[in-house]
């Protein structure tokens, strides 16, 4: 095979992949994101189906390789773009669970904004909210509770120190944020003015 055959054919088989490779890695970002806002039970369902495609993608590729041994270095191209795939795959799956964390609770505290300004006030609970902590000068509004003690608010704070807390993947919490409302603060994202998201183990 010459080698303008040899590399027209290779980069047929590389298109198809890469398209592949690309709707993985975006589509399993999106995927993680409905999961985490459905239940925390369905991200391993999806997690594995992730796996399970990925494995399927290597596969095809390194049976393509075989095929095209002839092409020497070459051949090994279409293994490694699901390799390449990951790294693109791990930061946008943080980000779209990071952010399937918060959607829920910005679209709370924007449709319901005047009812927790009463609550804050001795007022009836807003609409999703399961338990009101209060830890002076902050109250927390629980909108969330996981299986393994973990727990998620709406956290109003007038002092704005939640803001320091920045747990996600293991970045530093502030030593005077991270034990309030009797559990240990993960990580907090500002909603709006004094108002954050807020993550508890």
């Amino acid at each position: 095979m010459s080698d303008g055959r040899q590399g027209a054919t290779l980069a047929a088989t590389l298109r198809p992949r890469l398209r592949l490779a690309a709707a993985w890695v975006i589509g399993g970002a999106a995927a993680l994101f409905v999961a985490n806002l459905l239940s925390y039970w369905a991200i391993p369902v999806v997690a594995v189906l992730l796996a399970l495609c990925w494995l399927g993608l290597l596969i095809d590729g390194l049976v393509r390789s075989w095929r095209l041994r002839a092409a020497g270095i070459p051949a090994l191209l279409p293994p490694f773009v699901p390799i390449v795939a990951l790294p693109f795959a791990a930061f946008l799956a943080s980000h779209a669970l990071y952010w399937s964390h918060v959607a829920p609770s910005w679209w709370l505290l924007r449709s319901e904004r005047s009812a927790f300004d009463r609550a804050r006030s001795g007022g009836p609970w807003p609409t999703g909210v399961a338990i009101v902590e209060q830890a002076a000068p902050r109250t927390a509004f629980t909108t969330r509770i996981g299986p393994f003690g973990s727990w998620a608010a709406i956290v109003h704070d007038p002092t704005d120190r939640m803001a320091a807390a920045r747990g996600w993947n293991g970045g530093p919490v502030a030593a005077d944020i991270a034990n309030v409302f009797g559990n240990n603060t993960i990580w907090c994202q500002r909603l709006d003015s004094h108002w954050f998201h807020c993550q508890f183990g």
